[in-house]
């Protein structure tokens, strides 16, 4: 239970022996919440001018901890960043699991301490403490008595921790050791697939399953695939010549073409052939705009990894067009960040339209490639449909049907084949894909299908 003190009575409050008032401190600490909140009442009935029993803070409660005859107190702020700073936290609770604290709070005192559930490899899932101030006795957490507070909700989110002044050395031990613990397992983190999800305000990041992908789900041409094994692949393969060389180890590529020619796939594939060796990272358009210096940032201690950035053009527009995302300035600093401070970071976004991005977010310091993953022609729309059409491929005029369908995508064709299914089943025949093709195949082909 939270225990919050009590403003001191007038005759505590007069006492000079000094026994006297350390006893009345400790009473005051271990006494329960409820009988100091009507404790305080009956000393406001008494004398109005005592105030009611406020709500305390994370600094008042390390004041009421540390604060032995008007000694000066310091804080150590260690701030956490969004992909690394839970496994700080998650060391910390180790801490308070191994040293049971004298008292634990939330970060005010009608708050009850917060813990979120932390994912770890194997489908392990742990807490970690997320909002809450603890004090700990000398011989515990360190020599010395210590308070620590741990706020993810913050911003930015931090672990501060609270000594006496002549205690920071002791405390800024701690909190160096809790530091290289929370480093040392952020490998927890390299090689997996990880979400980032974002707003203005906060963000989540998220460990996911390992996409599933393989090349012959996508069929493009081959020289978009050896585009990708040279841009992406070979770099990650060479990055240690790369380095002795002094020719930087970050890249970026920009994947542009119609809705449903396969470029979020492409990058599903990448992901799950180098996932494991490479932190692979999927960001959305939020956290696009609003945090990636903080992403890049962490990055550097997670490389080598692979960043995928979809649908660029909702976050950076084209100012030319009025059509600017409201996080072009923040998405072209953290650019030029990892291009020139980073090393093993290779980026690839995707859009739909690469006429509809500012000219300085593809200017070449910032995407060494851009790559068009164009509507397949007819070779690959045939090659599209048999992969599709499975074991009725063989009942089927496939070139016929992908002379019939130019202009179609990949995920148009995946449609026209669904749809044959839904009409007629097992039956439906080379007759039915051409008449669903020329009823209605439009509309799919100009769907938003990525």
């Amino acid at each position: 239970m939270a225990v919050t003190p009590l403003t001191p009575l007038p005759v505590a409050a007069a006492a000079d022996d000094t026994n006297d008032l350390e006893r009345m401190t400790s009473l005051n600490r271990d006494m329960p919440t409820d009988v100091r909140n009507a404790l305080s009442w009956l000393a406001h009935l008494l004398d109005a001018s005592l105030p009611l029993r406020a709500s305390e803070d994370s600094d008042e409660f390390a004041n009421r901890h540390l604060n032995r005859g008007g000694v000066g107190l310091v804080a150590l702020c260690e701030h956490l960043g969004p992909l690394t700073g839970s496994v700080i936290a998650h060391s910390f609770g180790d801490d308070m699991r191994l040293h049971p604290p004298i008292e634990v709070a939330g970060l005010y005192s009608d708050e009850s301490p917060a813990w979120d559930l932390l994912d770890l490899p194997g489908g392990d899932t742990q807490s970690m403490p997320s909002g809450l101030v603890a004090a700990f006795a000398a011989g515990t957490l360190a020599d010395v008595e210590l308070v620590v507070v741990v706020g993810m909700n913050w911003k930015p989110s931090r672990i501060v921790v609270h000594a006496r002044a002549e205690d920071s050395t002791a405390a800024q031990a701690y909190l160096d050791d809790l530091r290289r613990r929370g480093r040392e397992a952020e490998s927890y983190l390299r090689g997996r697939c990880l979400q980032v999800r974002g707003d203005h305000d906060d963000i989540a990041v998220t460990p996911i399953d390992v996409p599933t992908a393989n090349r012959r789900d996508v069929i493009v041409s081959d020289a978009v695939w050896r585009e990708l094994d040279l841009n992406v692949s070979a770099l990650f393969t060479r990055r240690e010549l790369l380095t002795q060389m002094g020719l930087g180890t970050n890249r970026g590529m920009l994947l542009f073409g119609p809705p449903g020619t396969g470029k979020s796939a492409l990058c599903r594939v990448l992901a799950a052939e180098l996932v494991g060796d490479v932190t692979v990272v999927f960001c959305d358009a939020r956290a696009i705009g609003a945090h990636m210096g903080a992403v890049y940032q962490e990055l550097t201690r997670l490389a080598p990894a692979l960043v995928v950035l979809e649908d660029l053009d909702l976050v950076v527009g084209n100012r030319r067009s009025g059509r600017e995302g409201g996080g072009l300035h923040d998405f072209l600093t953290a650019l030029d960040g990892v291009m020139s401070s980073h090393d093993g970071i290779v980026t690839i976004a995707t859009t739909n339209d690469v006429k509809a991005l500012d000219d300085a977010a593809v200017r070449a310091a910032r995407f060494d490639r851009i790559i068009e993953i164009p509507l397949p022609d007819a070779g690959l729309r045939a090659s599209i449909l048999r992969r599709y059409l499975g074991a009725l491929r063989d009942a089927i005029e496939v070139n016929a049907v992908a002379a019939a369908t130019d202009g179609a995508s990949g995920a148009a064709l995946r449609e026209l084949v669904r749809r044959a299914v839904l009409v007629d089943g097992d039956g439906f025949t080379t007759a039915t894909l051409l008449r669903l093709a020329r009823d209605g195949l439009g509309a799919t082909m100009t769907g938003q299908y990525l």
